[in-house]
């Protein structure tokens, strides 16, 4: 049986962190679109593009909401029958988040899990940072940079410029 580990530190408060696992629009910003409420028992859906023997829905259910430590839900879709847990630690003036997807079974599914595995340097190593560093204390998410701020900020004009585009272009 195969699992993904992760293991990341961010240098946001825990709560911000929280806030990006359990906020369902933070967490459409950063995975995918979905339903999701954090309340135990309830059953939501993430959405993404349909790919061979995968409809595009991952149907989920949480298990476990312990706030700010621990998210546990079902991921349930194509050949995955699997569990995403959440940890969260305040270290310093950050928040370690251990992230464990468990219960890989089949060739299948194994295969899937390299897929997903190689995602992960991506959606935690760059997309969860983005909206961390855009979510405001109160927990709305800033908006996203235009092209015209790249006009206001000498020196990063370029480095602007694209990351305008690239969020352009996801929606």
């Amino acid at each position: 049986m195969a699992k993904i580990e992760l293991d990341r530190t961010y240098p946001h408060p825990r709560e911000r962190v929280w806030r990006a696992l359990t906020d369902s629009a933070a967490l459409a910003e950063w995975l995918m679109p979905n339903d999701f409420e954090p309340t135990v028992g309830h059953r939501f859906t993430f959405r993404t593009d349909p790919a061979p023997g995968f409809d595009g829905i991952v149907h989920c259910e949480v298990l476990e909401l312990a706030p700010p430590e621990r998210l546990r839900f079902t991921w349930r879709g194509g050949p995955l029958d699997t569990v995403v847990t959440f940890d969260l630690a305040a270290v310093g003036d950050g928040t370690r988040l251990t992230m464990t997807q468990d219960g890989f079974r089949g060739l299948r599914a194994w295969l899937v899990s390299k897929m997903l595995k190689s995602g992960c340097r991506t959606i935690y190593g760059r997309r969860l940072p983005e909206v961390l560093d855009r979510m405001t204390d109160d927990g709305r998410l800033a908006p996203l940079p235009t092209e015209d701020d790249a006009a206001c900020m000498p020196g990063r004009t370029r480095a602007w410029a694209w990351l305008a585009s690239r969020f352009s272009k996801r929606k």
